[in-house]
């Protein structure tokens, strides 16, 4: 019994894979013929420096719903963390500790903000998405009300290096940020203990409770570890935009996780890989890209994204209730 779940899990992954990389050929095949400028390297890499904030929480955010949880406060800590590093990012480019102060401090930010939702999530036991659902209002409001409710520029070149500098002047810097984001939470999930551990609390948490493992210390670690990532993604969005703005990034967390599950990953826990949500996120960042050379207008894009949130969610769905069917 076990051998035919576990070749029939393979099965399934395979084809999570394979649907998530025909669904990006043919969004590339749809748009190839809007521009003569969409099939260029610099396009791509243009497509790809959009996506690596995005790609940067998916990491850590698949991990998230692995082990059968979400976080939907991903925008609102974006916005609070960027707007910390871009208020203490000193204005002088030679204070080279006080900018790298200020990127700490925005990545600290996320951690406590992570701290935050799994504590009520673990100890409190509140419900994953409630919990973040009003994290989401007190960290966007925490936003505006420490800095007023006001914008605020960045004057120092040193920041813009991470979000828009580019390695040998062709890969954007936020690309290589991405690269060694998607490399260490690969590595985490399939040969670490902790990652196994993720897999395992979403399958089945009560067994994985009898089993021995601390699934509420497991569970606040990887919030804690997913407020730093996104934390990390603020002061990526602060260094690409040049100012932090408390109403910015909203919307940010659907993106994440329609990325995540078009990616293969279930909602329900226990599945999900790194490799698929990086097809996700740039499926997402390339159907962006591509409507914006199209010159669809704004207000159809938000619609064809939010169509491409309920197909991801309901294709989990019918896969979940067709896996159950069959084991």
């Amino acid at each position: 019994m076990n051998l035919k779940k576990n070749k029939l899990l393979d099965n399934i992954k395979s084809l999570d894979f394979l649907s998530i990389l025909i669904a990006y050929i043919i969004v590339i095949a749809v748009f190839a013929p809007s521009s003569r400028h969409f099939l260029t390297i610099r396009n791509f890499l243009n497509v790809g420096q959009y996506a690596a904030v995005i790609g940067t929480m998916a990491t850590s955010m698949t991990l998230i719903i692995v082990s059968g949880n979400i976080d939907i406060s991903l925008g609102s800590i974006v916005a609070l963390s960027g707007m910390f590093v871009a208020a203490f990012t000193p204005s002088d480019p030679g204070n080279i500790g006080g900018l790298l102060f200020a990127m700490f401090l925005g990545v600290l930010t996320g951690a406590v903000c992570g701290l935050i939702n799994g504590f009520f999530v673990t100890r409190v036991k509140v419900n994953a998405f409630i919990t973040s659902m009003a994290t989401m209002n007190i960290f966007r409001g925490l936003g505006y009300i420490l800095y007023k409710g006001k914008s605020i520029s960045v004057t120092n070149p040193g920041l813009g290096i991470i979000g828009r500098g580019r390695l040998f002047g062709v890969f954007p810097n936020t690309l290589i940020v991405l690269a060694i984001s998607v490399i260490v939470f690969w590595f985490i999930a399939k040969y670490t203990v902790f990652g196994r551990r993720m897999f395992i609390i979403g399958g089945n948490p009560t067994a994985a409770f009898l089993s021995g493992i601390k699934v509420d210390n497991s569970v606040l670690c990887i919030f804690i570890i997913n407020g730093a990532m996104t934390g990390l993604a603020g002061v990526m969005t602060t260094s690409q935009l040049g100012a932090a703005l408390p109403q910015g990034s909203s919307g940010l967390e659907f993106q994440v996780i329609s990325a995540i599950i078009l990616g293969g990953a279930s909602l329900s826990g226990g599945k999900g890989s790194m490799i698929g949500s990086l097809f996700g996120v740039l499926l997402l960042a390339t159907l962006n890209n591509g409507m914006v050379m199209m010159k669809i207008p704004a207000y159809w894009q938000l619609v064809v994204m939010g169509v491409v949130l309920i197909l991801a969610v309901s294709i989990d769905v019918l896969k979940t209730r067709r896996f159950s069917l069959q084991k």
